[in-house]
């Protein structure tokens, strides 16, 4: 949390002493409002968590800080959330319809609710009947009754001016109800592959990802550190100030895909940034939407996709460009969290499901880098690699025993180990194939290939990417020691044939 007060403070400072050039003030203001905007959500945010910690002496600055917000809204005119205010009838009785759902199920009355958020329960009956609009000052309220449970994003979508402004996608055959009755089959029978995809796919397993991406330990670790900053200021050096398309790969809770967009979104000029969640797991892209507009609010134009990345050619809504934009859009493919190592087949993805990216194009992945040698032998990497010394970590296998738990009822134990496979379709890389020993009451012992991590030689796969015209413009080692974890920032080559 100390690393995102720091980043908030020294943004505003450089805010503050930013001299604009002639030619781009009245934009340059703009977009420092805007900026200034999201930065202020932020803090406010981390403001609350503190109070909420016990911090008492932090509950007059996170009142004073909602009315430096209302001051930098009333400059924009535009709340400090990052909506515009309801004008129409539809969109009164939207949030009418949200506001009525989040009070029942709260097991609040109307005087209750208008007595905690300090508003007249007239206002309250209208509010709740859609007759009025809400003011800023009453969102606002609203937002910060906790028992409520009220987010700026959900305020946010009863708000948007248009009836056919669709968030989500799912295309056509896609039936996540065969998939887990297809799971369930596969784990009751004598063992076999489990595709990784199943590690995600369900509600449980999801939230038991989401607890260990989101313990404190895990974020000092991997997530303070990301280079977000870097990354973005690499992206607009290669692109140029034009409009993005950015789509994130598999982004689970979507915290650093966001925090990218942040960063790009406050290095342009005139943003025009439209993000798409695709993943498979409508828990997690959910989750990520949500994420998303509580920090960006409509900075951005977002829309979620569910589907399979492995299948990402046939899905043309993440893939097309905007017709109708009168400049040139980029296209910023992110694979983070090492979703690189979920591909069945890495050659297979980049020249098949990346063959309508055009020259300029980006790609964004990070990976766990091998410890030794691309010419060590089996047994120095099982020296060399502490994952096969060490137990499982613990928080993995709650997360990945999730399907066993949920489908196997008549389950009596499981027992997690690593396997090293040696023939991976990168050259230089290796895979840890994670397998469940499963006993039961009903049938024999029995073994499951239930997830993989892999780790690659950085120039062997940068060798590997050229080949299908992706050539590296820069690489970002971060992680616990800086040396364990890089980020490749690739572009689609413009020398070389795009089909």
């Amino acid at each position: 949390m100390g690393c995102r007060v720091e980043r908030i403070v020294l943004t505003l400072q450089r805010m503050n002493t930013a001299e604009p050039s002639a030619n781009h003030i009245e934009s340059s203001a703009a977009n420092q409002l805007q900026h200034l905007q999201q930065l202020l959500r932020e803090a406010l945010s981390l403001t609350r968590q503190l109070a909420a910690s016990g911090g008492a002496p932090w509950t007059p600055h996170s009142k004073r800080l909602c009315a430096f917000i209302d001051f930098v809204d009333e400059q924009n005119s535009a709340s400090a959330d990052g909506f515009m205010m309801p004008t129409g009838e539809a969109q009164a009785l939207r949030f009418a319809a949200l506001l009525k759902n989040k009070r029942d199920a709260a097991h609040l009355s109307l005087v209750q609710l208008a007595k905690l958020a300090g508003i007249s329960l007239g206002t309250m009956k209208n509010l709740e009947k859609g007759s009025v609009s809400a003011s800023r000052d009453t969102l606002r309220r609203l937002i910060e009754v906790p028992q409520l449970c009220l987010s700026h994003g959900e305020v946010l979508k009863t708000l948007k001016n248009t009836e056919h402004n669709y968030n989500c996608l799912i295309p056509p055959g896609y039936d996540t109800m065969e998939m887990v009755k297809e799971l369930s089959k596969i784990l009751n029978g004598p063992g076999g592959h489990i595709e990784q995809t199943n590690a995600y796919l369900e509600h449980r397993s999801a939230m038991a990802l989401l607890a260990e991406c989101q313990d404190p330990g895990f974020v000092a670790r991997f997530r303070e550190p990301f280079p977000s900053k870097t990354l973005a200021s690499k992206v607009i050096t290669e692109a140029g100030q034009v409009p993005f398309k950015v789509i994130a790969l598999g982004p689970g809770d979507g915290h650093l895909e966001v925090r990218f967009l942040q960063c790009l979104h406050g290095k342009l000029e005139n943003p025009d940034i439209k993000f798409v969640l695709f993943d498979i797991s409508h828990p997690l892209l959910t989750t990520a939407y949500q994420h998303t507009l509580d920090v960006m609010g409509s900075a951005v134009d977002t829309v979620m996709i569910q589907g399979n990345f492995h299948d990402l050619a046939q899905h043309p809504q993440v893939t097309e460009l905007d017709a109708k934009t009168p400049r040139r859009q980029v296209r910023v493919y992110l694979m983070l969290g090492h979703t690189l190592a979920n591909l069945d087949n890495e050659p297979r993805f980049f020249q098949h499901n990346l063959s309508h990216c055009r020259p300029g194009d980006f790609l964004v992945l990070d990976f766990q880098q091998r410890s030794s040698p691309a010419t060590a032998t089996e047994a120095e990497i099982r020296r060399s690699d502490p994952a096969l010394s060490n137990p499982y970590p613990a928080k993995k296998e709650d997360w990945l025993s999730t399907p066993l738990r949920m489908h196997c009822p008549d389950l009596i134990s499981y027992k997690f180990s690593l396997e090293l496979e040696m023939q991976c379709p990168i050259q230089g890389s290796y895979m840890l194939d994670v397998f469940a020993t499963v006993r039961s009451k009903s049938q024999p012992e029995k073994r499951f290939s239930i997830f993989r991590h892999k780790r690659y030689d950085e120039e062997m796969l940068r060798r590997a990417l050229s080949r299908f015209g992706w050539e590296c413009v820069t690489t970002i080692p971060f992680g616990p020691d800086k040396s364990n974890i890089a980020m490749l920032l690739i572009k689609r080559d413009i020398k070389r044939p795009t089909e």
